[in-house]
């Protein structure tokens, strides 16, 4: 399968499971994605293995990054019953997303309508891409702080507003760059030639 572009199909089903957990139980020397079943997800969401010991999941129905943890992600269940049951989370969860599309275009307290159109990998990063009310989004995702945190980054043509609702997440540190804070928790970016707006997330450290 081409690296360069991958259409939202649900392919895993004609590979082996023995090599299917082999890959994702093992360091991934490339991001993998994999449309699979998931846990608090809905139905063809996407697993995301970023690193070594860095993965996602990415609920496009809900809109956006359902969990992020350090550890793997063990597919074996979706290939285990006649009824596929979700994936494993191996690791340890510190970033969850609940808020049904938080990310939002020209106003920020209406839900738009969310149209996937793929995903690409380019070196060392997923990037999706989907429209929100006809915009085109371009979402790019990838490993920060040595494989321990992830970049998320948006791009959106020029003039477009660009609205995310950030929510309160205890276990991980999270910080903005190319945007501004409006109101508690929500960020606006306008979108500018050659500018992005990124978030970083990163565990926090137990005292």
């Amino acid at each position: 399968m081409s690296r360069a572009w991958t259409h939202a199909v649900p392919w895993l089903p004609i590979l082996g499971m023995q090599w299917l957990t082999c890959l994702c139980m093992t360091n991934a020397a490339e991001p993998q994605v994999f449309r699979t079943f998931m846990p608090e997800a809905g139905p063809s969401a996407f697993g995301v293995v970023l690193g070594p010991d860095l993965a996602l999941c990415y609920d496009d129905l809900r809109g956006g990054v359902n969990q992020v943890w350090l550890g793997s992600l063990d597919l074996t269940p979706t290939f285990q019953a006649k009824i596929n049951q979700p994936a494993t989370i191996k690791g340890t969860v510190f970033y969850k997303e609940g808020k049904v599309q938080p990310l939002r275009v020209n106003d920020a307290t209406k839900a738009p309508e969310r149209r996937f159109k793929g995903y690409r990998y380019d070196k060392n990063a997923v990037i999706f891409h989907y429209t929100l009310d006809g915009v085109a989004i371009r979402e790019t995702l990838r490993a920060s702080d040595e494989g321990h945190g992830m970049m998320r980054s948006w791009s959106v043509p020029e003039g477009v507003a660009l609205f995310f609702h950030a929510e309160t997440q205890p276990d991980a540190h999270v910080t903005f760059d190319g945007g501004e804070e409006i109101a508690p928790g929500v960020w606006r970016h306008v979108g500018q030639s050659g500018k992005s707006f990124m978030m970083v997330i990163k565990p926090r450290s137990k005292s």
